[in-house]
């Protein structure tokens, strides 16, 4: 399994009496790509957070690939995560001053590839193969179209060849057309990389586009406790 979650309860410290999450059981299959839908403020994000290890949860275990991600110290799944994990985030959260590559470079500092020669060559393929063209590879992000900062935010979550991929709703800024093109190339470099992924969004119109639906409804068992 790509993902095994047992007996999750998330809570923030604020309020430890209310529970964000409580999932039982839940797993992604090695290779997946799943739609997990829900209304805003359902828990989505912090799921998310949960499980590229920028939380930890108030009781239980997560596994990623076979290695539990809640024993690790903070170091540890920093180091996993820049290794294993890709992330495409809602709002991009590329450097604006920084050019496409600088951008890309950057998400290599903490990874193991961080001294490979070949980076520079792999970025070069990453924006080629996303049709970004050569004149706007060192311009500065912010000159840049959204639809050009979307692919370059897939070429920084591709770079290290990550084995799991996380996408939070990035597809909610998009006009309909620019989204489908969004979604065709995304599966079709998820699929060519067999990566496990994990999408997240309010817009059930995208759910076709995957072989594993599910609620977070159905995997949130959130229980109130007073």
């Amino acid at each position: 399994m790509a993902i095994e979650v047992s007996r999750l309860r998330f809570s923030y410290p604020e309020q430890p009496e209310h529970s964000v999450l409580t999932i039982p059981s839940w797993s992604l299959a090695k290779g997946s790509q799943t739609f997990v839908y829900g209304p805003s403020g359902g828990g989505k994000s912090t799921l998310l957070n949960l499980l590229s290890g920028l939380l930890t949860p108030t009781e239980g275990e997560i596994s990623l690939f076979g290695q539990r991600l809640d024993t690790m110290s903070s170091r540890q799944r920093d180091q996993f995560r820049a290794n294993k994990i890709g992330y495409v985030f809602q709002q991009f959260n590329l450097i604006p001053y920084l050019n496409a590559v600088d951008n890309i470079r950057l998400a290599c500092q903490f990874s193991q590839r961080k001294k490979q020669a070949n980076i520079n060559d792999d970025i070069t393929d990453l924006l080629t193969s996303l049709s970004i063209p050569e004149r706007d590879w060192h311009c500065a992000i912010r000159q840049l179209s959204i639809g050009q900062q979307q692919r370059v935010a897939i070429a920084r979550a591709l770079i290290n060849k990550p084995k799991f991929l996380i996408a939070d709703e990035p597809t909610s800024s998009l006009d309909p057309v620019n989204r489908d093109a969004f979604m065709a190339l995304l599966m079709s470099l998820v699929a060519e990389n067999n990566i496990t992924l994990l999408f997240v969004s309010h817009d059930m119109s995208l759910a076709n586009y995957f072989n594993h639906v599910e609620a977070l409804t159905d995997i949130n068992r959130i229980e109130e406790h007073v």
